[in-house]
């Protein structure tokens, strides 16, 4: 509505300034026609910049930032169809109208929705049942910053503390229901719709079990901490007065995203195949040179969902190295051979890998296979690396390389499982190039 009043205002307005413009508008008909694909249009942009996302927490800011957002959108809209169809020949002037009016609009629109949504949960008609882990005094503040803004709907069922002794006492007449390793039960048991996380001194390891432990269920998970490794693009930022709190979320797990993945894996895979094959003689040749052996070194790796799968690779150590002992960490290793140094200096021991990769039990971009005896020593957030393929290369390939132990960057993968996407892929993709060529941290 908002978007076809601004488009017909737009035009009223330049119309009605025809004389102070001196040329005269093109007819009506040309803005009439094209109203159903400004609309239509806009309604896409704005519902894909997040234009109608529910929050009746956001601040005064947010609502103007998604007004901004929806409005530059729509004007996009506009200037491309323009360019799009000839016949659709738009004045200048009538666009530039329609941005500001769009704007304008959409800054007062978009606060009715929520103003009926408030008004329904001081009726007791809507309502989140929350419970909130911690309960010191961050979690006291959050309880005292909800109970003191009642409009957006928040009901604190009770809190969750580390200490046992506390726990059928109450905080400002709420309850401590259990302790926080009773977070998922009591979840299940309060049919919890929220959780506040408000352990500020918690370590990453521990919020980082607290969030997997709840990560199948239908629940929203809020921390109120400085996090690293937790934060990403997709965690929303609210505000209930001057406590932020930020919503984890996950990535897009659709089936387009998971198709094209695929294809993405197969058409690089190829490419690397061809460079494989092409190369193949040569490395062959040079490995049985320079030390007797095979020519590749096949290993038991963890895939995903904690498949086990044999990964390709060239061999690049001596044959009386231990097949599971810690990979080399620095270019002097004794284990590793003449030819062996060149070929993990440049990555092309990885380049058999891409067997694995056409064969569906890799990725090209993904978190690095893990050898079984170190998976089992995994906690529940870390086994979450095990939730996608494992991958040839990934972030921290691309950001620190070998400086730390596999097993050390898990960080880094927990970010990309998040975060995944086939542009945050191909980035990494471009930037191995730039990490090979640089030979930072290959050993």
């Amino acid at each position: 509505m908002s978007f076809a009043l601004a488009w017909l205002l737009a035009w009223w307005c330049r119309e009605t300034l025809t004389a102070l413009f001196g040329k005269e508008l093109n007819p009506p008909s040309v803005y009439l026609q094209s109203l159903p694909l400004i609309v239509l249009g806009s309604l896409l942009t704005s519902g894909a910049t997040g234009a109608y996302a529910p929050g009746n927490t956001r601040s005064p800011l947010e609502y103007t930032m998604r007004a901004v957002r929806s409005a530059f959108g729509s004007l996009l809209i506009v200037m491309s169809i323009g360019f799009l169809f000839k016949e659709f020949d738009f004045s200048r002037a009538v666009v530039m109208l329609f941005g500001v009016f769009s704007l304008v609009l959409l800054s007062i629109t978009r606060r009715f929705p929520d103003l009926i949504e408030r008004r329904l949960v001081k009726l007791g008609v809507l309502g989140t049942r929350v419970l909130i882990v911690g309960a010191d005094a961050t979690g006291v503040r959050a309880l005292q910053k909800v109970q003191d803004h009642p409009e957006i709907g928040y009901r604190v069922i009770g809190f969750l503390d580390r200490d046992a002794a506390r726990v059928g006492a109450s905080v400002g007449r709420t309850p401590v229901l259990g302790t926080v390793e009773q977070l998922r039960e009591k979840v299940l048991d309060e049919r919890i719709d929220e959780v506040i996380i408000a352990l500020p001194d918690a370590s990453p390891a521990e919020l980082m079990d607290l969030v997997m432990e709840l990560d199948d269920l239908p629940v929203r998970v809020r921390v109120i901490a400085d996090l690293f490794g937790v934060l990403s693009r997709e965690t929303s930022i609210d505000l209930i007065e001057d406590v932020p709190i930020y919503e984890l979320k996950g990535p897009d797990d659709s089936r387009f995203y998971a198709f094209s993945k695929r294809v993405f894996d197969l058409v690089t895979g190829c490419v690397a195949g061809a460079m494989f094959v092409a190369t193949f003689p040569f490395i062959a040749l040079a490995i049985k040179l320079d030390s007797p052996g095979p020519v590749f070194f096949v290993q038991d790796r963890v895939g995903r969902h904690g498949r086990i799968f044999r990964m390709w690779k060239y061999r690049t150590m001596r044959t009386d190295s231990p097949a599971y002992a810690v990979a080399p960490h620095e270019d002097s290793d004794p284990r590793i051979t003449r030819v062996g140094r060149l070929l993990r200096k440049t990555s092309l021991d990885e380049l058999p890998q891409v067997i694995n990769v056409l064969r569906g039990e890799m990725s090209i971009v993904g978190p690095r296979p893990e050898m079984p005896f170190i998976v089992e020593q995994y906690n529940a957030w870390q086994r979450k690396r095990l939730d996608v393929l494992p991958g040839i290369t990934g972030l921290w390939q691309i950001l620190g390389r070998k400086d730390l132990p596999l097993h050390e960057n898990l960080e880094y993968d927990f970010y990309y499982i998040k975060n995944r996407s086939l542009l945050l892929d191909l980035v990494i993709v471009l930037r191995t190039v730039t990490a090979v060529l640089s030979g930072k941290g290959a050993y």
